[in-house]
């Protein structure tokens, strides 16, 4: 097997990465209307989609750069740690919240993985990922609308 049609393999495989992003984008959208959560966790929602997209889309480096120079004072590094160790113990308590944060991010890792490979840009990535979360999100609300009524 060369790796021409390797590389034409996984081009050819991307759906896969696609779909369960987006199936897991219609869950998400799902049990929201199934909770019949407010509009304000349906902004921090869409919210959180953005940051997760703008995460996975930008350069590893900026990231570090950023990080580094936001750990450079002891200060910030003991806040930093405070609120990471509180928000664990949030998350902790909430399992179902936090599995689901973890297969959000993993299925956006694979996703983002599959457009690098498809040799799309930083930009176009961004708003594959943005575009792909915001129509899984409607796509389950209006499934769940539909069928319950």
């Amino acid at each position: 097997m060369g790796p021409l049609h390797l590389l034409s393999t996984v081009k050819t495989r991307s759906w896969l990465s696609f779909s369960i992003f987006l199936l897991v984008y219609i869950n998400l959208g799902w049990l929201l209307q199934n909770q019949q959560a407010s509009w304000r966790l349906w902004l921090l929602i869409l919210l959180m989609s953005l940051g997760l997209a703008e995460a996975l889309a930008s350069p590893w480096s900026v990231i570090r750069n950023i990080c580094t120079r936001w750990f450079n004072s002891s200060l910030r590094g003991f806040v930093t740690a405070m609120i990471a160790a509180f928000l664990a113990v949030i998350l902790l308590t909430e399992v179902s919240v936090f599995s689901h944060l973890v297969l959000l991010v993993s299925a956006g890792l694979l996703y983002r993985l599959d457009a690098t490979i498809m040799g799309l840009t930083d930009i176009q990535a961004l708003v594959l990922i943005l575009i792909t979360a915001l129509l899984g999100l409607g796509i389950g609300s209006l499934a769940y609308f539909i069928i319950y009524g």
